[in-house]
């Protein structure tokens, strides 16, 4: 079957086999039945070649919708790919929070016992200290005092040593004088006194 487009090959064939007629402007002879024929022909393909157009169109239309819905498909996936990123950013997002929260709780819970010891420790260090202080001040006063009976008892011991020695002394000088007062009566002799050196 002829298209329209052979067919126009075929007139444009037509009109350069023909014969130009001399002075008439360009003119031509052309054999008219044939290009009856051709026109014909023209009109008998015209509703094919519309129906074909349409087809193109339909064809086209179908494509065209074709690839909107794809695109529409490719959109939808983005769209649901960008919320799923979307979401998991956000679950990162919190989970760094969290961790970052935890963290400094943990950190802060850390320094706070740090700083509890510390506390603990330094009182434990001022009472020892303090019970360290208090038993050299209490063994220091218990050594003055001990110091100060061992003294005392001393003193008082020679005290009464010097004084029995004393009273020992003055009965020795009595006897003595009465024995000297005794030998005078009878006529004795006071004996020699012992040279102090030998």
């Amino acid at each position: 079957m002829n298209t329209i487009e052979s067919i126009l090959n075929d007139i444009d064939e037509l009109l350069e086999d023909s014969w130009s007629l001399p002075l008439s402007g360009g003119r031509c002879v052309v054999d008219a039945e044939k290009v009856r024929d051709l026109i014909d022909s023209i009109r008998m393909n015209m509703p094919n070649e519309i129906k074909q157009a349409r087809a193109v169109v339909a064809d086209r239309n179908q494509i065209l919708s074709l690839a909107k819905g794809e695109a529409e498909a490719l959109i939808r996936k983005a769209e649901e790919r960008a919320k799923q990123l979307l979401e998991q950013e956000s679950i990162v997002r919190q989970a760094n929070a969290k961790a970052m929260a935890l963290l400094n709780d943990a950190s802060s819970r850390a320094q706070q016992l740090v700083e509890d010891a510390q506390k603990q420790a330094e009182q434990t260090v001022n009472e020892a200290q303090a019970k360290a202080t208090a038993i050299r001040t209490e063994a220091s006063t218990r050594s003055r005092e001990m110091k100060q009976a061992s003294y005392e008892f001393a003193e008082n011991m020679l005290r009464t040593s010097q004084e029995v020695i004393a009273r020992s002394l003055g009965s020795i000088s009595g006897t003595r004088q009465a024995l000297a007062d005794a030998a005078s009566q009878a006529g004795l002799r006071e004996p020699p006194a012992e040279s102090e050196e030998k």
